[in-house]
């Protein structure tokens, strides 16, 4: 991945081609969006949404690994410097990865601040963040990467304009981070955890999406999941509003669900800092060439989107945010969550090719999640049983 300059020389010139190709009106409203003065409060909106992951996602953008990341940290950059958002890293919108082995190019993250008017809590912080690396192109082959991860990163722009243009200013100061080198082990977020512009026990809460514009195993609708609130349960209250009312269903999970850290919340999580992670899961398309633009599902990414600004609006403005507990909170709405997605899987037999091994495990998954779920609670040896039969599946079925 070749070095991006702290403030690219001759930035608009690669978009020449991008504007042959969605037309100079597309290009104009992605690095000029203008809100109309709608009465509802700014959020998320669909056509904002498409019109990024459709530019994030095109050739032009080379899977965003090599010359593409670098096109992709200033465009990112440059929308950043459009909503007069102040650079993260002493006065610098970049921060430069160095080398290090097994990773040998140099990334960079590319991060900014929306500074807090509360005396008080301008010096607390709020990370919204999602990955916008991808695989890049192999043996000739573009691998787009729409879900993973343009889908988030167009959450975490539309975020940030939406809080911009909000009347009202947060009282903490939220920071808008866009990771590089996820996909070779995390290693944008663990260098930012590691080398933070501010001490990292100042962060009250770290959000991340990774993947929200498709389905797990593309049978699982309607389902977002949580990874997270099983050490901030206070939180979960705020989810369920946020989710009320839309054609979502919430999926809360404990992060110990996936035997590895999947995503940029690892390092954070490996340092107790509040955490939530987004994502709608594996699905037929991951890190395939086939993962485009307009195979995506905007209605369920605009959905999410929504959902994780009303959030993130929450929390800048609160008096007070759950610190990070030890004692892990697993509700009962883990136990629907996986028996839910069971039986999907099982009605989905044939198009997933659960063979028979598998399908004997998820049935007995489901004989104790049933009897768990109509009981009402579930002991530390049942969610062991559970999660292991969970992770036998999700290992082996996609």
């Amino acid at each position: 991945m070749h070095e991006a300059p702290n403030r690219p020389s001759g930035s608009s010139s690669w978009l020449i081609p991008v504007g042959r190709r969605m037309g100079v009106a597309g290009v104009a409203a992605l690095l000029a969006i203008a809100t109309a003065g709608a009465a509802e409060p700014p959020r998320p909106e669909r056509p904002h949404l498409e019109r990024w992951v459709k530019l994030l996602a095109s050739p032009e953008l080379e899977g965003r690994s090599g010359e593409g990341g670098r096109k992709t940290a200033a465009l990112i950059t440059e929308e950043y410097r459009r909503l007069g958002l102040e650079p993260l890293f002493d006065g610098q919108f970049g921060q430069e990865i160095p080398p290090a082995p097994p990773v040998e190019a140099v990334g960079r993250n590319v991060g900014a601040i929306l500074r807090g008017a509360d005396p008080e809590l301008k010096d607390r912080f709020i990370i919204v963040s999602a990955h916008y690396d991808h695989l890049g192109v192999r043996g000739g082959v573009l691998y787009p990467g729409a879900d993973d991860n343009a889908s988030g990163v167009a959450m975490l722009l539309e975020t940030a304009r939406s809080l911009v243009e909000s009347a009202g200013k947060p009282r903490r100061s939220v920071v808008f981070l866009a990771f590089d080198q996820e996909e070779v082990g995390l290693y944008g977020s663990r260098f930012f955890a590691a080398n933070p512009p501010f001490p990292i026990e100042s962060i009250d809460l770290f959000l991340t999406a990774d993947m929200i514009g498709r389905s797990l195993g593309g049978v699982c609708e309607d389902l977002v999941f949580v990874m997270g609130t099983e050490h901030i349960p206070a939180l979960r209250p705020w989810l369920f509003e946020e989710a009320a009312g839309r054609p979502l269903t919430l999926g809360i999970l404990g992060a110990d669900l996936l035997i590895l850290n999947r995503s940029d919340y690892g390092p954070f999580r490996s340092r107790k800092v509040p955490f939530l992670f987004f994502s709608t899961g594996e699905n037929p398309r991951y890190h395939a060439p086939s993962d485009t633009a307009e195979t995506l599902d905007y209605p369920k990414l605009t959905e999410i989107s929504q959902l994780i600004h009303g959030v993130v609006a929450k929390a800048a403005v609160a008096d007070a945010l759950p610190r990070w507990s030890d004692q892990v909170d697993h509700p009962l709405e883990e136990a629907v969550t996986i028996r839910d997605v069971l039986r999907v899987l099982d009605a989905n037999r044939a198009a997933l090719r659960i063979n028979a091994a598998q399908a004997f495990v998820i049935a007995g998954a489901l004989r104790t999640l049933d009897g768990v779920v109509e009981r009402g609670t579930v002991s530390p040896a049942e969610r062991a049983s559970i999660i292991q039969a969970a992770r036998i599946v999700l290992m082996t079925a996609f």
